[in-house]
């Protein structure tokens, strides 16, 4: 089989455009699933979680003190030489209930014991003072957890305090990925022929799920052969709620994946309206998503970043997150292709307390040294250029405070 003259092919979003595309795309079905408090951080919650019980159920002490009856005081500090323990006052140490006739605490600070005798320092200023009533910790029936909110590891304990044993979450969406190609052995061999390339975006996928909260199961390397594709992808759609695939550009002798979805399933998005990754696409088989996604590591690497980072987060319910940006001034000339923007993959520092960038080639580097000093992007739109010393926006993959002092 021949190569095929390559033609421009449906909608080639830009990189936020088809962040959109896929979220209105996607039909999720979702699963849920109840886990008790020990594995309910960083989960999302699939309803709101109420108070099944009411905290504090007593007044109780908010610092450590003494518990007095205000009423005492309404002419001022009085004489308390022969106050008793269990009778005028009693100790109240912070969370411990003040019971009646006691309604005030005065800070421990602002008392003495000289030979045994009490002396109040400060006079309180309100009934009350010090005490949290009934409710004031946890109101009954509160919402403890809202639907669909990110339990954070304080909110496991309120959820405790609240009489809460477990909750019900979103599930983890299961991914299947697919990596196809003859040129293909992998990582986990020790030895290969000269003639193939390692398969290790599994591996890098596998880094990308657990960061995103999803269950990835890796298909063996399947051949360059349509009916073998087509096998693979049938068994993906029966376990996975996503599929990756390394789709191909639909040139090569063998590029087989998009053809196939577009005959067997539905093919949305050939191919994108922005570099690196731009082979990336999307499809639909057996009605599971299925994206597609470059073979070189670095195309491969900004589709799961970007595109199957904004699944994840809309699958929980969560806002499409931005990175940081900062203004730079960029030390390069560079002129984006006219056919598609260019997500440019940039060193950022500081220098003279100013931020600059400096552009970084994947071709031109090995990997290795690309993922050591690449910490941010630049978007740069189709058929415009940069320019020594332009003052451009770029988004920051690393915290900023990681690229003070950097050259």
């Amino acid at each position: 089989m021949a190569y095929r003259e390559y033609v421009e092919k449906g909608y080639m979003p830009s990189r936020e455009m088809m962040k959109k595309f896929l979220i209105e795309q996607i039909d999720f079905k979702r699963n849920f699933e109840v886990v008790d408090l020990y594995n309910a951080v960083d989960k999302v919650s699939a309803e709101d979680v109420k108070a099944k019980v009411v905290l504090p159920k007593l007044p109780v002490s908010k610092m450590d003190g003494i518990g007095v009856c205000f009423a005492d005081f309404k002419d001022g500090i009085p004489d308390t030489e022969n106050w008793q323990e269990g009778k005028e006052y009693i100790f109240a140490n912070t969370g411990c209930v003040v019971p009646e006739p006691y309604d005030t605490v005065i800070l421990i600070e602002d008392v003495r014991f000289i030979d045994g005798k009490l002396k109040i320092l400060a006079k309180p200023e309100t009934k009350g003072q010090l005490i949290d009533p009934p409710g004031s910790l946890i109101g009954k029936d509160e919402v403890l957890v809202n639907k669909y909110e990110k339990i954070t590891a304080p909110q496991v304990g309120l959820l405790a305090s609240g009489g809460i044993k477990e909750v019900k979450v979103i599930a983890r969406p299961k991914i299947a990925f697919i990596p196809t190609g003859d040129e293909l052995v992998s990582w986990q061999s020790e030895d290969y022929p000269v003639d193939k390339n390692i398969e290790s975006n599994s591996m890098m996928l596998s880094a990308f799920c657990k960061q995103y909260q999803a269950d990835l199961t890796i298909f063996p390397i399947i051949p360059d052969d349509k009916e073998k594709i087509k096998e693979a992808l049938t068994k993906a759609s029966e376990i996975a709620d996503i599929i990756l695939i390394n789709a191909g550009s639909s040139k090569g002798t063998k590029d087989f994946t998009l053809d196939l979805l577009e005959t067997e399933g539905e093919v949305l998005v050939y191919e994108l309206g922005c570099r690196p990754g731009k082979h990336s696409s999307f499809s639909k088989f057996n009605q599971k998503p299925v994206l597609g996604i470059a073979g070189p590591p670095n195309g491969a690497e900004l589709a799961m970043r970007f595109y199957l980072k904004a699944i994840m987060q809309a699958y929980y319910h969560q806002k499409l997150s931005s990175l940081e940006t900062v203004n730079v001034t960029v030390d390069f000339d560079f002129t984006a292709p006219k056919n598609a923007d260019f997500c440019l993959q940039v060193h950022i520092f500081k220098q003279d307390d100013k931020y600059h960038a400096q552009i970084i080639n994947p071709k031109g580097v090995t990997r290795a040294t690309l993922l050591q000093k690449y910490n941010g992007f630049i978007y740069q739109l189709k058929g415009t250029s940069l320019n020594v010393g332009d003052e451009v926006t770029a988004e920051l993959i690393v915290e900023r405070k990681e690229i003070e002092n950097q050259n």
